[in-house]
C-alpha cells in the first residue's frame, strides 16, 4: 500500500499523541513540524518569487516599451535639432550677407554724400565767383568750368574755351552795322 507523505505525517502525529512520554517520537514530531513550516515558507517564498518574477518581467517589458518610445522621441528631437541648426546656419549666413550689404550701402551713401558736399562746395564757390565778376564772358566761363567739372569730369576730352569771335572771311562781304549799310542791304533784297 502506497501512502503519501501527508498520511505518514498524520500517523506520526497520532502516535505522538498516543505516546506522549516517548521523547524520540516527540522530537520526530518537532522535526516534522519544523520541516512542514520550512516547506510552507519555501512554498510561500517560491510563489512570491514567481509573482515577483512575473512582475519584474512585466515591468521590464513596460520599461522596454517606454525606452523604445523615448529612443524614437530622442531620434525625432535630434532630427529636429539638426533641422533647426541648418535653419539657424542659413539665417546666420543671410544675416552676414545683409550686414555686408548694409556696410557696402553705408559706404556708398557716405561716398555719395561726400560727392554731394563737394558739388555743393564747388557750386557755392562758383556762385561767389560769378557774383564777384562783372564780365559776362567771365561769368559764362566760370559756369562752363563748373559744368565741365560736374558733368564731364570722367571724360578726359578737352572742350576748351568758348570762342565768340567770328572768323574772318576775305572772300565774302562782311555785314556792316552802320545805318547806311543796313539800309542798302535791305533795299538790295
Amino acid at each position: 500500500m502506497t501512502t503519501t507523505i501527508d498520511t505518514r505525517v498524520k500517523s506520526v502525529y497520532k502516535l505522538a499523541k498516543a505516546y506522549p512520554d516517548n521523547e524520540q517520537l516527540q522530537e520526530a514530531v518537532g522535526v516534522v513540524k519544523t520541516l512542514r513550516r520550512s516547506q510552507g515558507q519555501l512554498i510561500y517564498w517560491s510563489e512570491k518569487h514567481k509573482i515577483d518574477k512575473k512582475q519584474l518581467k512585466a515591468e521590464i517589458i513596460t520599461l522596454s516599451k517606454e525606452n523604445q518610445e523615448l529612443e524614437v522621441q530622442i531620434k525625432l528631437k535630434s532630427e529636429n535639432i539638426e533641422v533647426l541648426k541648418s535653419e539657424l546656419n542659413q539665417i546666420n549666413e543671410r544675416m552676414t550677407q545683409l550686414t555686408e550689404d548694409k556696410q557696402r550701402m553705408i559706404a556708398q551713401r557716405d561716398r555719395v554724400l561726400a560727392e554731394l558736399k563737394q558739388i555743393e562746395t564747388e557750386v557755392e564757390i562758383a556762385t561767389i565767383k560769378v557774383q564777384q565778376t562783372n564780365s559776362i564772358y567771365e561769368k559764362f566761363s566760370i559756369i562752363w568750368t563748373l559744368v565741365q567739372s560736374l558733368f564731364f569730369s570722367n571724360n578726359t576730352q578737352d572742350f576748351g574755351k568758348i570762342d565768340n569771335s567770328l572768323p574772318d572771311d576775305d572772300d565774302k562781304d562782311q555785314m556792316k552795322t552802320d545805318p547806311s549799310s543796313i539800309n542798302r542791304s535791305l533795299l538790295d533784297r
